[in-house]
């Protein structure tokens, strides 16, 4: 059975539909949470329009990738020999190692950080039949389906980034990724932490998919994640319960063979 070009085509543009109401809503929550008055909203909208009418005329200074700012030439690979990846001689990336397990736990500690991932990591607080302490997180991260790794910025661990749900015989995996240090957060440690990463999943392991959930879906977090090549794949509609109100869900993923076209071969990018 053949998929026909318009069939493709129509699949596309409902992903992108999708995409673009989540888009409109993260921003009119985020007009909101800044207090805008929801009446003020329709005039945005209105200068919104004037902006996209001057910059029809204007032409693009940029593509809409990272590919801008790296690609794999910027890798320092010494995984054979060192199990160590650099980007940009600021951000390493090398095998998570129990020594940080309490620090790991401190970053997770932070107010809403834990629930801000789909599925929540172990509580280091000792349970009536279960370990205590890092031991919940240290068997978790040991487990064979997960595979971490600290990111040090300039020889300092700042964060973690790794795998959830390794499947060997579908080839993909889940990507997740925490700077704990809220102070260094916007300065593109995290940006180059993924680089780095998603060049361990296609290129050394060699898997197929890496995708991510998210409860996030202001207009940044789907910015960010589309740069790296991510389109969406589906939104779960009230899928967990928030402190306030269900939360939607959204999911998004890349191919190994989006990611060399956007980074290795450039052929999307220039």
């Amino acid at each position: 059975m053949t998929t026909d070009k318009s069939d493709l085509e129509h699949v596309e543009r409902r992903q992108q539909e999708q995409m673009l109401k989540l888009v409109t809503k993260g921003f009119f929550n985020e007009l909101v949470n800044y207090g805008v008055p929801k009446g003020d909203i329709v005039t945005i909208a209105t200068h919104l329009l004037g902006h996209v009418s001057h910059q029809e005329n204007q032409p693009s200074k940029q593509d809409h990738f990272y590919s801008r700012i790296f690609d794999v030439s910027n890798i320092s690979d010494r995984w054979a020999d060192e199990q160590l990846l650099q980007v940009d001689r600021s951000v390493v990336l090398r095998p998570l190692d129990d020594g940080l397990l309490d620090r790991v736990s401190e970053w997770l500690a932070e107010p809403g950080v834990r629930s801000s991932f789909v599925t929540p990591y172990p509580t280091t607080t000792a349970g009536p039949d279960g370990p205590a302490g890092t031991e919940r997180l240290a068997a978790h991260f040991a487990s064979a389906a997960c595979r971490y790794f600290c990111i040090e910025y300039e020889g300092e661990p700042v964060g973690i980034i790794g795998a959830e749900n390794l499947d060997e015989h579908a080839r993909r995996l889940e990507m997740r990724k925490l700077v704990g240090h809220r102070e260094l957060q916007g300065m593109g440690i995290g940006k180059r932490a993924t680089f780095a990463f998603l060049y361990y999943a296609f290129k050394i392991l060699a898997y197929e998919k890496v995708y991510i959930y998210s409860t996030d879906v202001n207009v940044r977090n789907l910015n960010l994640n589309s740069q790296f090549g991510f389109a969406l794949e589906g939104v779960f509609l009230q899928e967990l319960q928030g402190a306030a109100e269900r939360l939607d869900i959204l999911r998004m993923g890349l191919m190994r063979s989006r990611w060399v076209e956007i980074f290795e071969d450039g052929s999307a990018a220039r």
